[in-house]
């Protein structure tokens, strides 16, 4: 009769295999990130947001700098990588993988995008209303780091959100 096959696989057996995590994917989001820096870096915005990247800027000057990302990740993601890019080809860009052309992360990148969303609603003639303390925010010289202004402002950003909902349950 010969010997029974195994039912299951050694766990040992798919440590190897491809996944969407890990080592695996941060190799993937490293060929891809870098074929998109690759093309960026040569564009007149690229040394422009690099430099500001080694400042402390004002809210304002920073929402210009998530325009320029979020723009870059607005033409990359969902398309698709070059079928002949060694270890990435035909890959779907992900969010991510724009994410590690700037050498940032995914939250950073979420942030981003929230903070240019809730400006316009909030912010200098904002569609839902013009909140003076976040116009005031945007002139602020920040007292620390950018970054932790950054914080600040998308923290001031929800609490305008959440006051509007409640003032305006219908949406309107």
């Amino acid at each position: 009769m010969g010997t029974a096959q195994p039912t299951t696989l050694a766990p040992s057996a798919t440590s190897l295999a491809p996944t969407l995590s890990g080592p695996a994917m941060s190799a993937l989001d490293n060929t891809v990130g870098m074929w998109i820096r690759g093309i960026i870096s040569k564009e007149p915005e690229w040394e422009s947001f690099v430099k500001n990247r080694t400042r402390v800027l004002k809210m304002a000057e920073q929402l210009e700098q998530y325009k320029y990302v979020q723009g870059v990740i607005q033409r990359y993601e969902n398309t698709t990588t070059p079928v002949d890019l060694e270890g990435a080809g035909g890959v779907t860009i992900t969010k991510a993988q724009v994410m590690r052309a700037f050498n940032l992360s995914l939250r950073w990148g979420d942030d981003c995008t929230e903070t240019l969303v809730m400006t316009t609603l909030y912010g200098p003639n904002g569609t839902r209303c013009e909140d003076a303390r976040v116009c005031a925010m945007l002139q602020e010289t920040p007292p620390i780091t950018t970054g932790m202004q950054a914080k600040k402002y998308l923290a001031l950003l929800r609490e305008v959100h959440g006051q509007w909902t409640i003032a305006h349950p219908d949406g309107l």
